[in-house]
């Protein structure tokens, strides 16, 4: 699958000209809040991975079957109108093209959205390929082991954007994935990470990541 996704520091975009886009699967995510987490050190947590990241509002996740069709449908007129109500607004503060992994498929509320666990990290291993292998893998099975997770995707970052709109160096940007855990609501994370299970996550977080900014969302489906 094929993931466009736009970190907005606004909703005026949104609110203006919402893309409901065909063939494809469109989000809007809220920012509940930002919070700090334990899947990395401390040093880890202050390292610099997004510019303005503490900015974050809203959260467009547009996911297409494959790189063909979500290059027709950014040429078609509703994306334009987006577009361009996001150049307007000024609200931008990056964007990525993902490679989409579930290993978890969403149920229940996730499916249209619903309270998230929204994370940005930056790899520890030396490469690109020795970080999908341990995210898609072994990792990935830890977060199996969770009770109370009604989801969770992977997006795999193929292409970085910065607040102009423009392709970004990784330097810059140095976002490798964007995770998302689904629950039905706050209290079942709060359960689902007090639980033995949580535990090896965290160790294995520490391993796999050089830094991770984690947010709350909430989040509908649009398309």
């Amino acid at each position: 699958m094929s993931t466009h996704i736009l970190c907005l520091a606004g909703d005026a975009a949104v609110r203006a000209a919402a893309p409901r886009l065909p063939n494809a699967q469109v989000h809007i995510y809220s920012v509940l809040r930002h919070i700090p987490t334990d899947s990395v050190t401390e040093e880890q947590a202050r390292r610099p991975i997004v510019p303005d990241a503490e900015r974050i509002h809203t959260i467009v996740e547009c996911s297409f079957p494959d790189a063909a069709a979500r290059a027709q449908a950014q040429a078609g007129a509703q994306w334009r109108a987006f577009a361009a109500a996001v150049e307007e607004s000024g609200e931008r503060i990056c964007a990525f093209d993902v490679f989409s992994n579930v290993p978890v498929a969403s149920v229940r509320g996730a499916v249209d959205g619903g309270f998230r666990r929204w994370m940005l990290l930056r790899r520890a291993a030396a490469s690109p390929e020795a970080f999908r292998d341990a995210w898609f893998g072994r990792h990935a099975d830890l977060v199996k082991q969770l009770p109370r997770v009604d989801g969770y995707a992977q997006h795999l970052v193929t292409a970085r954007f910065g607040a102009d709109g423009r392709p970004a160096a990784y330097d810059s940007l140095r976002v490798d994935g964007i995770a998302e855990l689904c629950f039905a609501d706050e209290s079942a994370m709060l359960e689902s990470y007090a639980s033995d299970a949580r535990l090896p996550l965290r160790d294995d977080g520490r391993e796999l990541l050089a830094g991770n900014v984690t947010l709350l969302v909430h989040g509908v489906r649009l398309s």
